[in-house]
């Protein structure tokens, strides 16, 4: 009698895992792509916002600019798998995908700023460190200009 408890327990658990991972599961392929990009660019705000907050001397925590930096270099190195063909949406504009050369230039670009803070933000050197931050932040702008919406 046990084990039948048993079994049918685990059935019903079973049972309604699938169906909250169909609840939880996105309409389409495409609005998953849509959602992954927009949670992992909010982070890259996140982190850009934290290291704001550290450079303003908002909080005491200078000895996490690092580990912002590093993320950021982590997240911009994926940036270029985030808009696969089809993907359309959110708040990204169609024109990513019609200028598509000159969008992987400004993510090379952003690739490339980002490494360039992460490696100001090791070296401590607090002049670098702004440098490196403002060249980011002009990369982030340059490509939310022409292919984010507003």
């Amino acid at each position: 009698m046990e084990k039948a408890k048993r079994r049918g327990a685990a059935g019903f658990t079973a049972a309604l895992a699938v169906c909250l991972m169909g609840a939880l599961a996105p309409a389409s392929a495409d609005e998953g792509a849509v959602d992954y990009r927009q949670n992992t660019m909010a982070a890259v705000g996140g982190h850009m916002h934290a290291a704001v907050d550290i450079l303003r001397g908002k909080v005491s925590h200078s000895g996490h600019m690092a580990l912002h930096a590093g993320a950021l270099s982590d997240l911009a190195g994926i940036a270029g798998t985030l808009f696969p063909e089809g993907s359309a949406g959110g708040d990204s504009l169609p024109a990513i995908w019609e200028n598509g050369d000159d969008f992987a230039e400004r993510l090379a670009a952003f690739e490339e700023s980002a490494a360039n803070f992460a490696t100001a933000a090791e070296s401590g050197d607090a002049g670098a460190i702004g440098t490196a931050f403002q060249g980011l932040g002009q990369a982030c702008k340059s490509c939310h200009d022409d292919y984010r919406a507003q």
